[in-house]
């Protein structure tokens, strides 16, 4: 029988690779559109926290000293709703799938490549419709920056905010075993990640020994960016809170606010590139993951 078994899997010849990745791709859009439930859900709930997001930052404008932090707030919801969601959900692909993966991966019908990468691919169209929808939706309830290059940069960060957390998400979910060890490692890397975004903390007042934590926290990447795409050339910040009381500061320009948060307007292209290299990063990390553990089965 061992003989046998031998002798189909020398006389066997794979699929070219082009092919298989095709027909994993196939597969994998069969699966969605068989039930369509899943995605409907996840968009109506997008739906409903953008509405949600919209009414509580409702009209708050960049006009004066209380629309400043209000905007702020309205950025850092559009990193956070994109990074966590999207990271968490991802987790149980991979150890969901790794019996029929390692079944079919031994048989030699495709290699691990076309695997991840036709998985990559099969992501795609969700994590760029649902963060459009969301900045859709809760950009103009917020009334922010009243410029189509402005939106469609914010809705751009976005996306692309979301397929960084998930290619996170995928590089955790190869890395461990199950999604309850996945999330023990997970939850501690996303408290660094956000405590480093700019949002709770001045980032130039960081300490030197942590200071450089954020180089790897895409939220705060992110989040610079879609600053700088609401203040850049903003000059007409009024003050009419300081009549009332003199020791608060007054930022009449849109170069203040990002001062304030230790941003730089030249940093926007940096933040952009520093986003799609994680991406490819975390990508690669996960598919090696995969397949040492594809080789240690």
């Amino acid at each position: 029988e061992a003989w046998n078994a031998f002798t189909r899997k020398s006389h066997f010849w794979a699929p070219l690779w082009i092919t298989q990745l095709f027909w994993l791709i196939y597969r994998s859009f069969i699966t969605v559109i068989r039930d369509p439930s899943v995605q409907s859900i996840r968009i109506l709930q997008k739906i409903a926290i953008a509405v949600m997001a919209g009414f509580c930052y409702f009209g708050v404008g960049m006009g004066d000293q209380r629309g400043i932090q209000a905007v702020q707030g309205a950025l850092f919801i559009f990193v956070t709703e994109n990074t966590f969601a999207p990271m968490y959900s991802v987790l149980a692909v991979f150890p969901q799938e790794m019996p029929l993966y390692n079944r079919e991966y031994k048989s030699g019908l495709y290699d691990t490549r076309a695997y991840y990468i036709s998985k990559m691919i099969a992501m795609m169209p969700g994590l760029m419709i649902e963060p459009f929808i969301f900045v859709m939706i809760c950009y103009w309830m917020v009334g922010l920056r009243p410029s189509v290059y402005a939106f469609l940069m914010t809705a751009f960060i976005s996306m692309l905010t979301m397929n960084v957390s998930a290619a996170c998400g995928c590089f955790f979910s190869t890395a461990f075993d199950s999604v309850a060890m996945a999330m023990t490692y997970l939850v501690p890397f996303d408290f660094l990640l956000m405590a480093t975004a700019g949002l709770f903390i001045k980032l130039s007042t960081i300490p030197g020994y942590i200071g450089w934590v954020k180089y790897l926290s895409w939220l705060m990447y992110s989040n610079e960016a879609m600053s700088i795409v609401q203040w850049d050339g903003i000059h007409n910040i009024t003050c009419e809170i300081v009549d009332q009381v003199n020791d608060l500061p007054c930022l009449t320009e849109g170069s203040d606010v990002l001062d304030k948060y230790s941003f730089s307007v030249s940093h926007l292209s940096r933040n952009i590139f520093a986003m799609i290299a994680m991406y490819l990063v975390f990508h690669v990390l996960g598919y090696f993951c995969l397949r040492y553990r594809s080789k240690k089965k």
